[in-house]
């Protein structure tokens, strides 16, 4: 009744296309987590979710459960009754009583032995042999292609009994998996070879095979006996067409990409925000106004989420007093992978929720050829099972997927630099002897691969159509083509954002090493001049006592990592700029350089040998007190909002500052954070720093 009420007053669906759309992508995603987390999922052929569809294909263990909607009996049943009671009448249709495609003049009464060849010519596929040929489609994509295909089946314009549905069902629930073949569909007649070994399966063909709960290959005897689905199937006329003609192996796997796709789009504009904290970055570049003139809901969004994390964060705050105390020290406005990430991320996420609501109309779609109009006694030739909508959708979210992993190497290429990250080490390398401390150069380096492959992938897949099965099928989807490359773009994001997210946890660790370090120079600069500065020789005041506050302008000033290896180097610059105010001091002193005990040049020998007595013992006791977690100053990302991320990185899976001294390689530390992010672990702490945003940029004030 609802379809019927829409259909009335918007006929061509645009209202409800728009209706799909209101809301915030934080919301969305929220509301995906939470119907990913459900542990049922009843199907009634309409409503299904992508967030769905990847809980079931990635449920295991059996932790989600599939159930019927025991109303859609009674519809799908009476499509099937008309099939049957059609061909009684002797009436002709399409893939019941003549051959198909392109072969569709011929005829024949036999409809369940049509329906058998049917399945055993489209057991086109090839598998290879071995575990090392990779020919299979991995078991979660066909879970997610039996849970879509049921749904299209419920719907009752099929032509199918109800009870085949239940078996599939049961296989689902049940944990055992159809073996399909990784190629061989262009999605035009829908995805016909991939879905043709499911029918096998159904029907008890010998060349059918199945992945058991545990992993084992199991034989259509076994499968069915094991998900206790009774004798194999003798298919009715109309049945194999049902269940191999659509789209469901191209949307399923689509589902499964776009659910990862929308967290991966909202991570991306966390790490943005924190690759702007480390980098000391100006945070003006969030404000609504700016943003607001742009129009864009994305890019707003993006903004609105990025000025949240950046709103009374404690590195803004130090950030800004610095900015305040040296205004010259960096570029009046950050570079662009900073500045700009609003406007790139947004459209991204855009394409991103557009294709996620092309998807979700496609997986509650019927996608039969030909539709059983039961009302209207009629079976009607279409060809909805052509799925564009796959393959449109999957190029757009690619191509997406590449722009975020292009953002991302560029802020890592910059966070990795000595020349463009405000102060951090060259290669992040945090150990105390940077000769032989190369930290994040390898990452960086694999990080250029996956983007250079990243790139590649965005490039389209269906302007490549070939005219296929006599040039009936002469325009093709290529759907599920598409749905793959875009999972393998998918994937390697996630390589991207595990290095990334490693490499931010690696520099607020450095931002916090620094600062314990130079609260230590400054405190010791001010003690040696204190005590060396203050007094000539006779106890009277010295006039080298006035250097003091020049000296700690310059450890204020001067980068720390430039010179904290070994600070007392004359060939750095803190120990050439410190004598260089002496100096500067001493030739303002004019005649009282005369005088021997109001000579400010004669303290200079005894300023820089106190120093270098001090100086270094008192840098590694520092050093030493940040690592045993004992600091004089705690991290500033405890004050943050981004602190639950940099939390769960270092916390619950367990990495640390990584530093030549160590034998732990990064690779180790993106691996644990990768195998998390595949987990769905990163989900909870990413909504975490974003729990207190209340949806709507800060007043422009």
């Amino acid at each position: 009744m609802t379809t019927e009420l829409n259909l009335c007053v918007d006929p061509l669906n645009w209202g409800l296309a728009a209706e799909a759309m209101k809301g915030s992508h934080l919301e969305e995603v929220k509301r995906m987590v939470a119907e990913f987390r459900n542990p049922v999922v009843a199907l009634g052929g309409e409503g299904l979710t992508i967030s769905q569809v990847a809980a079931v294909a990635t449920s295991d263990g059996g932790s989600v459960k599939v159930e019927l909607a025991e109303e859609a009996r009674g519809r799908v049943k009476a499509s099937s009754d008309w099939v049957m009671e059609s061909m009684n009448k002797g009436t002709d249709s399409y893939g019941v009583t003549t051959g198909f495609g392109a072969t569709s003049h011929r005829r024949t009464k036999q409809g369940g032995a049509l329906q058998k060849e049917l399945i055993r010519f489209l057991n086109a596929g090839i598998f290879g042999n071995g575990t090392e040929s990779a020919h299979t489609l991995p078991h979660t994509a066909t879970r997610a292609a039996m849970l879509v295909r049921i749904n299209t089946l419920l719907q009752g314009y099929s032509g199918i009994r109800f009870e085949i549905l239940e078996a599939i069902t049961k296989f689902l629930n049940h944990n055992i998996t159809p073996t399909l073949p990784l190629r061989g569909t262009i999605t035009a007649s829908g995805d016909l070879v991939p879905l043709s070994y499911i029918a096998g399966l159904l029907t008890g063909r010998p060349n059918s095979k199945a992945v058991g709960p545990s992993g084992q290959t199991l034989t259509p005897g076994e499968a069915f006996a094991l998900a206790g689905a009774g004798d194999f199937f003798e298919l009715q006329p109309k049945e194999g067409l049902a269940l191999v003609n659509g789209t469901a192996v191209g949307s399923g796997l689509a589902s499964m990409v776009l659910f990862e796709a929308n967290t991966l789009a909202l991570l991306s504009e966390v790490l943005s925000a924190i690759f702007a904290e480390v980098m000391q970055g100006k945070p003006e570049f969030t404000d609504h106004l700016t943003h607001k003139l742009k129009h864009h809901p994305g890019q707003i969004e993006a903004a609105a989420i990025m000025e949240h994390i950046l709103d009374g964060s404690s590195y803004v705050k130090a950030a800004e007093k610095l900015h305040e105390m040296d205004p010259l020290q960096k570029p009046k406005q950050d570079r662009y992978a900073l500045r700009t990430s609003p406007q790139w991320l947004g459209p991204q996420i855009e394409v991103i929720r557009s294709a996620t609501k092309m998807i979700e109309r496609e997986i509650n779609s019927v996608n039969d050829n030909p539709l059983i109009d039961v009302s209207r006694n009629k079976a009607l030739h279409g060809g909805n099972f052509q799925g564009t909508p796959i393959g449109v959708s999957m190029d757009n979210t690619r191509l997406a997927i590449g722009s975020i992993g292009k953002l991302m190497f560029a802020q890592f290429s910059e966070l990795v630099n000595d020349f463009y990250n405000n102060g951090l080490p060259s290669n992040l390398s945090g150990g105390r002897n940077p000769s032989l401390d190369y930290g994040f150069k390898g990452a960086e380096i694999a990080m250029a691969s996956y983007c250079s492959e990243l790139q590649f992938l965005a490039n389209p897949v269906t302007n490549h159509v070939q005219s296929a099965e006599q040039h009936n099928q002469d325009v093709n989807s290529l759907g599920l083509i598409s749905s793959r490359k875009t999972a393998e773009s998918v994937e390697i994001l996630k390589l991207m954002s595990s290095t990334f997210l490693v490499a931010l946890c690696q520099a607020i660790d450095l931002r916090h090493l620094e600062e314990n370090l130079k609260h230590t120079v400054k405190s010791t600069v001010s003690q040696v001049a204190k005590r060396v500065l203050t007094m000539g020789t006779n106890g009277e005041l010295h006039p080298s006592r006035f250097c003091e506050k020049d000296l700690l302008r310059v450890v204020d000033r001067e980068q720390l990592f430039s010179y904290i290896d070994d600070p007392i180097s004359a060939t750095y610059p803190l120990m050439q700029k410190l004598r260089q105010v002496l100096v500067e001091h001493a030739l303002k002193n004019g005649e009282n350089e005369k005088n021997p005990n109001a000579s400010i040049f004669q303290k200079i020998a005894l300023f820089e040998e106190e120093l270098k007595t001090i100086l270094p013992k008192e840098v590694e006791s520092a050093r030493v007190a940040v690592e045993s977690e004992n600091p004089v100053i705690g991290n500033r990302i405890k004050e943050c909002r981004s602190y639950p991320l940099y939390r769960f990185v270092r916390e619950e899976l367990g990495t640390a500052l990584l530093t030549g001294e160590k034998v732990r390689s990064p690779g180790e530390e993106f691996d644990l954070v990768f195998s998390a992010m595949c987990k769905g672990l990163v989900i909870d702490p990413l909504l975490e720093c974003l729990e207190a945003w209340n949806g709507a940029p800060l007043p422009i004030c």
